[in-house]
């Protein structure tokens, strides 16, 4: 029974592995990750090749569907699937080498430019802030002078007069009298107007 559950283990282990796979850049293997990021951020496709040791020979639909005839119209074809796959250039050292060195000298102009880039946006903040700031201040003195023009329209002006001056006796109870006189000579304020 152990034996059994042992293998059913290893069965379900080697069944649920990945398969081994190769990025295709254009007519070759990719080098490595950042030349298949590289390739592409430049051509909006990339090629994923599974590597199957086991070759099958049958047929399958999507290979049937690739063949065309001369007159453009598709046409059933039963071809082996190895017929169909295209050849892969292998690069030598010397071209792996150099295509890595072209990798780095791209991604260094690349950060060059996000510095740059970066910077620019940073200048260009800082000018929006300078130029808020002052658009707040020109804001606040216009307010402030629109108010000041206000309440010199709308108020007439008036001399300021010393209540004592007019009282014969200046006591808290003439003065409180003189005012309820002047309080029901004059109307109702407009509560409504703003100054």
């Amino acid at each position: 029974m152990k034996k059994i559950l042992l293998l059913f283990v290893i069965l379900l282990i080697y069944g649920c592995n990945k398969p081994k796979t190769v990025l295709i850049c254009g007519d070759h293997v990719c080098i490595n990750k950042a030349e298949a990021q590289q390739y592409f951020e430049d051509n909006l496709t990339l090629e994923v090749q599974v590597i199957n040791k086991k070759r099958s020979k049958e047929i399958d639909l999507v290979e049937l569907n690739l063949k065309t005839n001369s007159d453009g119209k598709k046409e059933i074809a039963i071809l082996n699937k190895d017929k169909t796959n295209e050849n892969l250039k292998i690069l030598s050292n010397k071209e792996i080498e150099r295509k890595k060195a072209e990798l780095k000298k791209r991604k260094k102009t690349k950060k060059e430019k996000n510095e740059k880039i970066k910077k620019q946006k940073e200048v260009k903040l800082v000018k929006l802030k300078e130029k808020k700031i002052e658009k707040k201040n020109i804001k606040i003195k216009n307010q402030n002078n629109a108010l000041k023009k206000k309440k010199n329209a709308n108020k007439p002006y008036q001399e300021i007069v010393d209540v004592c001056t007019i009282l014969e006796k200046c006591t808290i109870d003439e003065i409180s009298q003189y005012l309820i006189k002047k309080g029901k000579e004059e109307k109702f304020p407009n509560i409504t107007k703003r100054e």
